[in-house]
């Protein structure tokens, strides 16, 4: 008796075990069918794929050079554009007179513009409007010379802002004439030319046209254009590359032309990958926020799979592009914008298709769609991505695929701003998440 109540106690426990563990399977297998899912909006990014290297600069200089003793006062600014024989500097026998003769002609640049518009005060046909736009383009202009480091052309259109406000005041009738004002610029600049033969300096003209910078740093002329296509990797070391002295009597120097040259040494992949691109810029961080267009000029290695000397073009010029001689930059090979989307949210399917081969017969074919799980309403769907980019950890997808490019008509494409699926278990096509 003892023993059959034995064997039934045995029985229910295990009875109740089972149903135990399977209650715990149903509620692992709910709970998978309705986890949690965490998705993420598929926003449009642009990335890059570049180089990083060490770039040496190039260009074809002349040193400018005075003998005359004495403070010198620049016209230019660094970077800024020079005739052949522009005036670039001026030598003052002291500091106080290079100031006033700075003031003197800012002076007179006012007196001339006020006296052109007393001249045309009555053919004036603007209207305030027009000069009000006038006045928010000049802004506008001065805000991207400040940001390209270009100044001269900055206060260039802070005079064209002045002489806007100006030309505004007669339109609207607040003046008339500005001879009182030319009066009083006037008085000021004769009470500073009390002194006028001090105040002549010694003019120093650009020999070629270009660019003017302020100082010489001894590399002019170690590399010139000419010789662009004969630099071979190991050339550009310091031990070869040497700067010669600058003498006490350098002012200056003109950048000729209006190329410059940025020579790098590269792998044989590198060099590969920059002469198959469509379309090149550099980064120059010490330079530009933005990046600078720039053209292959060569390329220059011993044999296909030996390293290179890649030799760029570009003709963007600003204060710091004209100073520079040597930076890390990053070559831009190729930009990609497409959609981003995480790694871990991309799976695969597999899609079997009917297709006709060369000869016309139908055969059935197996394809390897890769794509994501995307939240629409309370439905999943798998989507087609199409890589234009892979990165360590996302994918860059084309925004809109070309047809051949899609494997299969079953699944749509991924587009912008989908919800896509990032965390989340049991995911498939058509799943209803509560």
């Amino acid at each position: 008796m003892d023993k059959d109540k034995t064997v039934i106690i045995k029985k229910v426990a295990v009875a109740i075990i089972t149903l135990l563990l399977i209650a715990y399977i149903v509620s692992v297998i709910i709970k998978s069918n309705f986890a949690q899912i965490k998705t993420q909006t598929a926003n449009v990014m642009t990335v890059s794929d570049s180089i990083s290297v060490s770039g040496y600069f190039i260009r074809d200089e002349q040193q400018i050079k005075s003998n005359e003793k004495g403070f010198i006062s620049y016209r230019i600014n660094d970077g800024g554009k020079i005739g052949k024989n522009e005036a670039v500097a001026d030598i003052y026998s002291n500091e106080d007179i290079a100031a006033d003769k700075k003031i003197i002609d800012k002076l007179e640049a006012q007196v001339t513009a006020l006296k052109q518009l007393n001249d045309s005060s009555k053919t004036i046909s603007a209207s305030p409007d027009d000069i009000d736009k006038n006045i928010n383009t000049h802004l506008s202009e001065i805000n991207v010379n400040a940001m390209n480091g270009d100044l001269t052309e900055a206060n260039k259109n802070i005079d064209d802002i002045l002489y806007d406000i100006n030309e505004r005041q007669i339109v609207t009738g607040k003046v008339d004439k500005f001879t009182d004002k030319i009066n009083e610029l006037q008085g000021r600049i004769d009470e500073l030319k009390k002194s006028e033969s001090s105040i002549k300096g010694k003019q120093i003209n650009s020999p070629a046209s270009g660019y003017f910078v302020s100082y010489a740093d001894g590399y002019e002329g170690v590399y010139v254009t000419e010789e662009l296509e004969r630099i071979m990797p190991g050339d550009l070391s310091d031990e070869k590359l040497k700067p010669g002295k600058v003498d006490n009597s350098v002012i200056g120097k003109t950048i000729e032309g209006v190329y410059w040259y940025i020579a790098c040494e590269v792998s044989d992949d590198d060099a590969l990958k920059i002469k198959t691109s469509n379309k090149l810029s550099v980064d120059i961080p010490t330079v530009n926020s933005t990046n600078i267009d720039v053209e292959v000029y060569s390329v220059n290695q011993k044999s296909k799979t030996s390293d290179a000397i890649v030799i760029l073009r570009g003709d963007y010029m600003n204060s710091e592009m004209s100073r520079i001689r040597r930076d890390d930059i990053s070559i831009v090979i190729n930009t990609y914008k497409g959609v981003y989307v995480p790694k871990n949210a991309v799976h695969q399917r597999q899609v079997t298709e009917t297709v006709k081969d060369e000869n016309g017969k139908e055969k059935t074919e197996t394809k390897t769609v890769e794509g994501v799980y995307v939240l629409i309403g309370n439905e999943l769907q798998f989507k087609q991505i199409v890589e234009m980019y892979v990165g360590d950890d996302f994918v860059i997808s084309k925004i809109t695929p070309d047809d051949e490019e899609l494997l299969t008509d079953e699944y749509g494409v991924l587009k912008a701003y989908d919800e896509v699926v990032v965390e989340g278990a049991n995911l498939y096509d058509g799943r209803i998440v509560s």
